[in-house]
């Protein structure tokens, strides 16, 4: 995608301070994406997602650019038309971030309100922003270039996948919860589609406005040409954004309070009604399943331990039992000699009567 530059010089930047300059490129090519990511988790605060969850969408970068890269570049030549391949390449980076989306968040129960597809998407999209723009800024030839080409990404690029992002999750919200099947569909579809053409839109002018040739023109002609055009083009999107974000929480809203939509969205499910939707049933019992799953090996891992443990407490009883015996050998011996205590009793009596007979007899 040809960008507009903005030429910046930086005197300061000399061969001793390599691994700084460096370090600023990269800086200034992923700080507004960590601040957005930020952003995105503090609306979210709340209903907080797993870390688990979020970490997946902030790593999938690595997958998502990959993907596409090998992608767009098996496609190209078959596109004879740059407008045509410009929109395929969109579609192609929407649907990669879409399916990492599907892949490890859709079927995950804590994916269970309106709003929460927004936020995963919009993280998988900033983790491709992130990469794409690291990449974009070291293959320049000069620190100089490099962050001239970051600053500007970090204001048009960044937020365009952000947006992409919300969209695409919004969508993938509506068809999720949706109860009518050929709505599920349908939003699925719009889930493609629409960031699909909101991108290519957007590199094409950007194409369009790279092109036109200000390297002659003075400062009244360049704010007019390039300038307010891509400031125009930013409020559009950042319209759009507030527009889906603002629609998103109205409805999630309405969903946890289990309220009644309006008749355009009374297709979509409440939390109740999606508490005890198959949807539902489906995800618990996928995450029992895999919890059943680590069980089962953690278990195995602890055989040994269990089997001592087990050992143990056999070995426990068993003396247990022979201390009930050696106890019950010391109460029969304490019976014998109550038993002969008793006799010579008997026979002390015995004498003590024949003694009293026998004076009774003198008298």
């Amino acid at each position: 995608m040809v960008m507009v530059h903005i030429n910046l010089n930086f005197d300061l930047f000399n061969n001793y301070y390599y691994f700084y300059e460096r370090l600023l490129v990269l800086l200034f090519s992923l700080v507004p994406a960590i601040l957005l990511v930020i952003f995105v988790l503090y609306t979210d605060r709340k209903s907080k997602e797993p870390t688990k969850n979020i970490v997946i969408c902030l790593l999938s970068g690595t997958l998502t650019v990959a993907l596409a890269g090998y992608l767009e570049q098996l496609v190209m030549p078959y596109f004879s038309s740059n407008t045509m391949l410009t929109y395929v390449w969109a579609m192609i980076e929407e649907l990669c971030k879409l399916s990492v989306f599907f892949l490890f968040i859709f079927d995950n129960k804590h994916y269970d309100d309106i709003y929460d597809g927004i936020v995963y998407m919009a993280l998988i999209a900033l983790s491709f922003a992130g990469l794409e723009n690291i990449m974009y800024a070291f293959s320049e030839s000069t620190v100089s270039n490099s962050i001239s080409l970051a600053l500007m990404r970090d204001f048009t690029t960044i937020p365009l996948h952000v947006i992409c992002g919300i969209v695409i999750g919004f969508f993938a919200s509506l068809g999720n919860f949706s109860k009518n099947t050929n709505k599920k569909y349908l939003n699925f579809s719009l889930a493609v589609l629409v960031p699909s053409i909101i991108h290519g839109t957007f590199n094409l002018l950007m194409t369009i406005l790279g092109n036109i040739d200000v390297s002659n023109s003075n400062a009244f002609v360049i704010l007019f040409s390039q300038t307010i055009p891509l400031i125009l083009i930013m409020v559009i999107l950042f319209i759009i954004a507030i527009y889906i974000v603002k629609k998103s929480l109205d409805l999630n809203k309405i969903y946890v309070l289990n309220e009644t939509y309006d008749d355009k969205y009374n297709y979509l499910m409440t939390y109740d009604e999606y508490m005890n939707s198959d949807e539902k049933k489906r995800r618990i019992k996928m995450y029992n399943k895999t919890s059943r799953n680590k069980t089962d090996e953690d278990i195995n891992n602890n055989e040994e331990t269990n089997d001592s443990s087990e050992t143990k407490e056999l070995t426990s009883f068993i003396n247990y039992l022979n201390k009930n015996d050696y106890d019950n050998k010391d109460m029969n011996n304490i019976n014998e000699e109550d038993t002969s205590i008793d006799e010579e009793d008997k026979e002390i009596k015995s004498k003590l009567d024949e003694l009293f007979d026998e004076s009774f007899d003198q008298k």
